[in-house]
């Protein structure tokens, strides 16, 4: 840590406590102590894209950070990821996966949590968490997990009860909101909090992009592996894009508030997504695929997500603040700005009015720092 990070309250500590998704942050590290082997041992749950990130920046979170395990629902997925990672001579020495820890199947998190790694990272669908994390906490393990954590009301108790056993066990849990690791919003929080933009009263933020993959048909997969094959595009897997993507900039929105609003309304819908030609082709063959070659029902294999969605949050205050997200052809937007009564903000790195300020400590990558402040106290870091 620099002198200037230090001046500007940039701490392992002030991030910790800005994260609120943490719990016992540093306990992690103490399992190589209480083991004597300086290494702490982990597992991936979910070897698509983002899951191989989260592996990726755990590893390099720490040289004591060493692999043993990966799971997924699909056999071809877990053992790709391993040729991957043995390939990167970035990693070398910390990758030890046997073949007796490569889990596949919808009971792999269930294997996955019995293996002796400390910490499992998670990365699959979220509809899937709330029993996933269950599952570790039983068995005394640490997590990382990304967002979405659930897409239902009885995914998010069982996620609440297994942070409560996580706590009474003193295992720590950080959530993949990687903008509360940020060195500049969370000192651009420490000021709006400490009322250098005066009271809020308004805000907008957004999560437009041009739209996402979809998988066709895929040999051998049932129906229920397709769908989770193409999650996102079913809510009950993915809980749709305002959850998936643009819960980052609703989470920067809760944090100008240190809360979420006391109550909302909301419009949206599906448009082009109903009459996107590039999907609709492969719907309809998958259609055909698992109907004998009726492709009468097709639009249920188009998905039911929608792609616009516009709401108004009020916040405890009375402050009103805008909300845009979904996927459509050619757009492209992910901010947002908060408006207060002294000055407006970025919510990024900078204030403007009454106390301008500009952030000029050390940037991070939240996507990296979330692994480090997962592990704060290694010995060998």
């Amino acid at each position: 840590m620099t002198a200037s990070e230090k001046d500007k309250g940039i701490s392992k500590k002030n991030i910790a406590a800005a994260t609120g998704a943490v719990a016992l942050v540093g306990s992690v590290a103490h399992v190589a102590h209480a083991q004597g082997s300086g290494k702490i041992k982990i597992g991936l749950l979910g070897c698509g894209g983002r899951g191989n990130g989260a592996l990726r920046q755990c590893l390099k979170a720490d040289p004591g950070v060493e692999v043993i395990a990966l799971a997924d629902l699909f056999e071809s997925q877990v053992r790709k990821t391993r040729d991957r990672i043995m390939r990167d001579n970035k990693f070398q020495g910390q990758v030890k996966i046997d073949d007796d820890h490569l889990f596949w199947g919808f009971d792999c998190h269930e294997k996955l949590a019995r293996c002796e790694a400390d910490l499992l990272l998670m990365a699959t669908a979220p509809a899937f968490r709330g029993r996933q994390m269950m599952a570790a906490v039983n068995a005394g393990k640490h997590i990382f997990t990304e967002k979405p954590v659930a897409t239902d009301v009885a995914g998010c108790r069982e996620v609440m009860k297994a942070s409560k056993i996580a706590e009474q066990k003193g295992l720590a849990i950080v959530c993949g909101t990687q903008r509360r690791h940020e060195f500049n919003r969370v000192e651009l929080m420490n000021r709006i909090h400490d009322g250098q933009m005066g009271e809020l009263v308004g805000g907008q933020c957004y999560w437009y992009g041009s739209g996402i993959w979809y998988r066709g048909y895929r040999e051998g997969m049932s129906e229920l592996e397709w769908q989770c094959y193409n999650w996102y595009h079913f809510n009950w897997l993915s809980g749709d894009q305002i959850c998936e993507q643009h819960i980052h900039n609703i989470d920067v929105m809760n944090w100008c508030f240190n809360g979420p609003p006391k109550k909302f309304m909301s419009v949206g819908g599906r448009a082009w997504r109903s009459y996107n030609d590039s999907q609709i082709g492969p719907a309809k063959e998958v259609c055909r695929k698992y109907n004998n070659g009726n492709e009468a029902d097709w639009e249920k294999y188009n998905g039911d997500i929608w792609d616009h969605i516009f709401a108004e949050f009020e916040y405890e205050n009375g402050a009103r603040c805008l909300s845009f997200s979904g996927h459509s052809p050619g757009t492209e937007r992910g901010d947002e700005k908060i408006v207060g009564t002294k000055g407006t903000s970025n919510c990024n790195n900078r204030i403007t009015g009454e106390n301008s300020w500009s952030f000029e400590g050390k940037s991070v990558n939240g996507m990296d720092q979330e692994h480090i402040d997962l592990i704060p106290e290694h010995p060998q870091r």
